[in-house]
């Protein structure tokens, strides 16, 4: 398992009810804050795009109707989005857009080429400025979005620079970046995964540099058009492509935009380092950025020779107190069967260098239940279960080590009683779906299973800040 400081997303997991319906969850900040609040909630209906433009905003006529037609506007200024996929709602009202497509009172569609919506039908008169239009990005059954409003009031925080992440194995992914709408809200992000928990990040080094940011808001835009060509075309003219930190800010935006190979291009092109660069130490905060996104990418070379130069930096240094990157390295590496020698090696220098922890005697009692010496692996993971009990990576891995070693009534128990204890995430979320062990997350988002364990798991958490975004 991942060392303590270093779990991805584990102050962010429970679930939120109720996207289905109007939304009545708000994501508090000032400006000088990192958000907050965290959904697996079901989405309404479905869209068919991945990330897209930013702001999204109505138009100003001033009449009243029951019948009119939207505008969603693209990036932070005053031009329209065309063809974007879209989410439209009434705010905080009684009543509901008429025949929407599965009854809810939420349409959803593509912005025509003048950036409209279709025609929206309600039983009420309303202005424009009553409707919350936002893009949608993605098209699974499970989805969130945020509202932020300005600290201590409930004046919305209109126009603000934004990225939402989403944890998956190896760290925490960007799923999209925009500005705020003038109700404050972002983006609806609708994903495949009920173990995907959404974080909303407003302060952090990507969204101070406001030019920068705008560059990386346009590319992400093209990609929402499916205008492949027209985001190589901006990333070619981007000026802020120099330094290894906005490469990899590139290499992220490019991840979640499903463009794999080239973020492996820019994550490559911050080891490149010209004249007299070349000469020059890898700061260490520099060469952390580079080894989260590494680790994203699934790249086990580049991580085991950064993660070696950082230990050893580690080292020299006597920093006890740091993140435990040999026992970090051991556990992305158990997922390359190739690597597994070099994972037991860096989960015992782990425990040589900081001694028996249960976070770290679960990774090696999983890399050796890996190689085949399943006993001394479930003796070392039940010890770590023992301490951590909650834990969803051990729970995940010894569950599944001991289904594997066919002692699947002791795995049974140790997954029921972890339902019990509304322990859940994306390690575990693969260990069951392996197993083919049943869980409410795996009915239908919006079925009584899923209701009724999120009516008893659905806790709302403030996440912290998360460091190298």
């Amino acid at each position: 398992m991942k060392h303590p400081q270093q779990r991805s997303g584990q102050s962010a997991s429970p679930a939120l009810p109720g996207a289905a319906s109007r939304p009545a969850w708000f994501a508090s900040a000032s400006a000088s804050c990192l958000a907050a609040v965290l959904g697996l909630a079901a989405a309404a209906a479905h869209a068919a795009a991945p990330a897209g433009t930013a702001a999204a905003q109505v138009s100003d006529t001033p009449s009243r109707t029951r019948s009119l037609t939207l505008t969603l506007m693209d990036g932070n200024g005053p031009a329209p989005a065309p063809h974007t996929p879209y989410r439209v709602f009434v705010t905080g009202s009684n009543d509901e857009i008429l025949d929407t497509p599965s009854g809810d009172g939420i349409l959803h569609g593509v912005t025509d080429a003048e950036g409209r919506t279709a025609q929206i039908r309600t039983s009420l008169p309303h202005t424009e400025d009553d409707f919350t239009l936002i893009r949608r990005i993605g098209d699974g059954p499970w989805g969130h979005f945020f509202q932020l409003q300005r600290s201590g009031s409930t004046e919305p925080l209109p126009a603000w620079p934004y990225i939402m992440t989403m944890p998956q194995r190896w760290g925490e992914q960007w799923v999209d970046l925009g500005y705020t709408t003038r109700q404050g809200a972002t983006a609806y992000f609708s994903h495949d995964l009920p173990a995907g928990s959404v974080s909303l990040h407003i302060d952090a080094d990507v969204t101070r540099d406001s030019k920068c940011f705008a560059e990386l808001d346009a590319v992400n835009r093209k990609f929402a058009q499916h205008d492949t060509d027209g985001a190589r075309a901006l990333i070619g003219a981007m000026r802020c492509t120099r330094s290894a930190e906005q490469k990899l800010d590139l290499a992220r935006l490019l991840l979640a935009a499903g463009q794999t190979d080239l973020a492996r291009h820019w994550l490559l092109q911050t080891r490149q380092r010209p004249f007299p660069d070349m000469f020059k130490p890898v700061d260490d905060a520099d060469r952390r950025k580079r080894l989260e996104v590494e680790r994203l990418l699934g790249m086990p070379d580049l991580v085991l020779e950064d993660s070696n130069v950082l230990q050893a930096r580690q080292s020299k240094k006597h920093a006890a107190d740091s993140t435990d990157l040999a026992n970090n390295t051991a556990y992305f590496l158990a997922d390359f069967p190739d690597y597994l020698p070099q994972a037991e090696e860096q989960a015992r220098r782990s425990l040589a260098r900081v001694g028996p922890r249960p976070y770290n005697q679960g990774t090696l009692g999983w890399i050796l239940a890996l190689r085949g010496q399943t006993d001394e692996g479930l003796r070392l993971m039940r010890l770590a279960y023992r301490d951590l009990p909650r834990d969803e990576e051990i729970a995940a891995d010894y569950g599944l080590a001991l289904w594997r070693s066919g002692q699947k009534d002791l795995a049974a128990r140790l997954w029921d009683e972890a339902q019990r204890e509304c322990v859940w995430g994306v390690r575990l979320h693969a260990a069951l779906r392996e197993a083919g062990y049943p869980h409410p997350y795996f009915h239908p988002a919006d079925s009584d299973p899923v209701n009724a364990y999120r009516a008893r798991c659905a806790k709302p958490r403030i996440k912290a800040k998360t460091a190298g975004l």
